[in-house]
């Protein structure tokens, strides 16, 4: 059953796939959730997903994804027969770009997402999010029946400014070489989380670096034209920076 209480433990014990000290972190704005017409079986899939063990707030998703849980929707991405995660699609391509210095194709864009990203032993890729209630999508939520989260607005008004603090202490703490924030809707909280406002290097892409991290805002890919034209340009332009 989800409580308050579960929901609290939620935001307490998660931030994302993988491990803190991977050395590149993709960070969201939150997990999408797809939900299906059996109300019950939803609440108890999300219920178990809440449920799963973390260290320092992180599931390790190393393949292959135990059996008792690779039934959950948001492990499903990292499953052999995985489609595309489109939120994922976009730092996916910036991040290979970036370290190989060339443009990905697909199939290696998609193998990535099913075989490296979040993997805790491979230790490449972590994924994060900000805010830890997975949704079906910005206009849904499926916690109003919870106590003090009844409206996305409240819980916003609840948890987001302990997380961007939380999330700021988590990069000052683990150092990671690169930050890749996706979701120029959340720009001020990027910025919080950074301490200063990046450079804009390419129509809504972002760079700076501190001392020990480089961090990129780029925005979902659909709202953007000439979206991959310009990041490429963006990562071309970036790539000197970084180091990884």
């Amino acid at each position: 059953m989800i409580t308050s209480d579960l929901i609290q433990r939620r935001i307490e014990m998660f931030w994302g796939y993988g491990s803190l000290d991977a050395p590149v972190w993709f960070v969201g704005m939150e997990e999408g959730f797809r939900i299906t017409s059996d109300v019950v079986a939803d609440r108890r899939m999300l219920e178990r997903q809440f449920l799963l063990p973390t260290v320092n707030g992180m599931f390790d998703a190393s393949r292959p994804i135990d059996r008792d849980v690779c039934d959950l929707t948001n492990l499903s991405p990292f499953l052999p027969n995985a489609k595309m995660q489109r939120t994922w699609k976009f730092p996916i391509t910036l991040y290979i770009s970036l370290r190989d210095g060339k443009a990905p194709n697909e199939d290696e864009i998609l193998d990535f997402q099913r075989f490296v990203l979040g993997d805790g032993k491979r230790n490449e890729v972590a994924t994060i999010e900000l805010m830890p209630l997975p949704s079906p999508d910005i206009s849904s939520w499926p916690y109003g029946d919870i106590s003090r989260f009844e409206t996305r607005e409240s819980y916003l008004r609840t948890c987001k400014k302990q997380r961007v603090q939380g999330l700021r202490d988590l990069v000052q703490k683990y150092s990671p070489k690169l930050v890749i924030f996706y979701s120029v809707g959340y720009l001020r909280d990027w910025v919080a989380v950074v301490g200063k406002m990046p450079d804009e290097i390419t129509h809504q892409m972002y760079f700076t670096r501190t001392e020990k991290t480089s961090f990129c805002i780029i925005p979902q890919p659909q709202y953007l034209p000439r979206a991959y034209e310009r990041l490429y340009e963006f990562a071309e332009k970036i790539r000197g920076e970084i180091t990884i």
